[in-house]
């Protein structure tokens, strides 16, 4: 049975964690508990029965990007920097169980913290048809940016029988 996301300690282990890009498997290896330490980002992980071998992860935090128009100001955003499964467990629900943990989240805290929107930077175009399943669109064109509205959010997410579960 795969656990419930829980926050990145030093006890779980990474070693064995690759997920077919390079990129996102050393992240999580070297960088992950050092960038959470130091606040910098949030890395939730799971791991498969009482193992603490970490089979999949996505990391966050939220930012502030700047509002072009007549007056510019500051919009919070949830930013969903890295989101990976191991090899082994791909293509089984695990990253779109992930992308919804990270997505009730953004739901459930939004009534503390102002979170204007969900931003990926998809990495590659199967990233990117990844995320179009849930709805993210492509902002600006022709990039791998991709938004998802926390309103059009909240609202769907408050319309379906089990909200807040995960």
């Amino acid at each position: 049975m795969i656990g419930k996301p829980e926050s990145l300690t030093k006890d779980h282990l990474l070693d064995r964690f690759d997920c077919g890009k390079e990129a996102l498997s050393i992240w999580l290896k070297k960088y992950a508990l050092q960038s959470q330490n130091s606040s910098h980002t949030k890395t939730m992980v799971v791991t498969k029965g009482d193992s603490r071998n970490v089979i999949g992860y996505y990391t966050f935090n939220v930012v502030s990007i700047e509002q072009q128009g007549l007056v510019k100001h500051s919009i919070p955003v949830f930013l969903i920097a890295r989101l990976a499964v191991a090899s082994s467990h791909q293509g089984k629900g695990l990253g779109a169980r992930l992308l919804r943990h990270a997505l009730i989240s953004v739901a459930y805290f939004s009534d503390e913290i102002p979170i204007r929107t969900v931003i990926v930077d998809a990495l590659d175009e199967d990233a990117k048809q990844f995320y179009e399943k849930f709805d993210f669109e492509v902002f600006p064109p022709d990039t791998m940016r991709m938004w998802l509205l926390a309103k059009d959010l909240i609202k769907t997410l408050r319309e379906s029988s089990d909200v807040y579960s995960s």
